[in-house]
């Protein structure tokens, strides 16, 4: 059964981005998963990154992620980058997303994008969706549309109090919209070996979070920046340490679904 899964926060620059599309190429490349990538950002990060880590991608989609919105039909804006890799890919346009949703219903536009992936979701193993990092139509749907919500955690004091803002907000959310999804947890990200600040606020989270925290973290890495620079490689020993912090906590986020 597909598992839906929104990578977020309300505080731009922790990670979120980085995670999905990371998680993404470990679940389609090293763990043979069918995969679609929803980058649900007009910022369009996540798409930028998975076009330099794979320039020749199979196929061209016939409409963009936008005209598939406006016309509620997404089978022909999927690009698809690898036998098992596709995705949804973002551009300027989606920016039309809320002036195009006030045509609808109220509770309509909240699961709009729920409604519009039904007849495709069982394609794939795993869908990630990548969000604005904001308190927005786009994160709404993408929540809705999700089984699961990770938070990222930067450990700094503004990213930490963005995320106990963020899972408050879920918790509304579910509430309100009699909805199902969880929080599958909080990675702690770009954590620094020995930073003072860093070890204060996890030691703050994990009075806070308890078990909602992941045991494993994302630590700073020079080569997580290259990534979003060049692309995703597998080459050398820097790559594939990065790749391998990675995959531990992409193991560890899918024993939590699992369990």
């Amino acid at each position: 059964m597909v598992k839906v899964l929104t990578i977020s926060n309300f505080k731009g620059g922790v990670g979120k981005s980085t995670t999905n599309v990371l998680f993404s190429y470990l679940l389609a490349t090293n763990k043979n998963k069918k995969v679609l990538l929803i980058d649900f950002d007009p910022q369009s990060n996540s798409s930028e990154i998975i076009a330099k880590t794979f320039p020749n991608h199979i196929v061209e989609p016939k409409l963009s992620f936008f005209e598939g919105l406006k016309k509620t039909d997404l089978t022909q804006s999927i690009t698809k980058f690898t036998g098992n890799l596709d995705m949804l890919v973002a551009d300027w346009k989606l920016v039309g997303l809320p002036d195009m949703l006030e045509d609808y219903k109220r509770d309509e536009r909240r699961f709009f994008l729920r409604e519009l992936l039904k007849p495709i979701k069982d394609n794939y193993d795993y869908i990630l969706i990548d969000t604005p990092p904001t308190l927005s139509d786009y994160t709404n749907n993408a929540i809705l549309a999700s089984d699961w919500v990770i938070a990222v955690l930067q450990t700094q004091e503004q990213a930490y109090s963005s995320t106990l803002k963020f899972i408050a907000y879920l918790q509304d959310l579910a509430e309100e919209s009699n909805s199902n999804f969880d929080l599958l947890g909080v990675i702690q990200y770009l954590v620094k070996i020995n930073g003072k600040v860093d070890e204060e606020i996890i030691n703050d989270a994990q009075k806070n979070l308890g078990v909602a925290l992941f045991h494993y973290n994302i630590f700073q890495r020079e080569r997580v920046k290259r990534f979003g620079r060049s692309g995703i490689t597998n080459n050398d020993l820097w790559d594939k340490r990065v790749l391998y912090m990675y995959e531990q906590v992409l193991d560890e986020a899918i024993l939590r679904m699992e369990d």
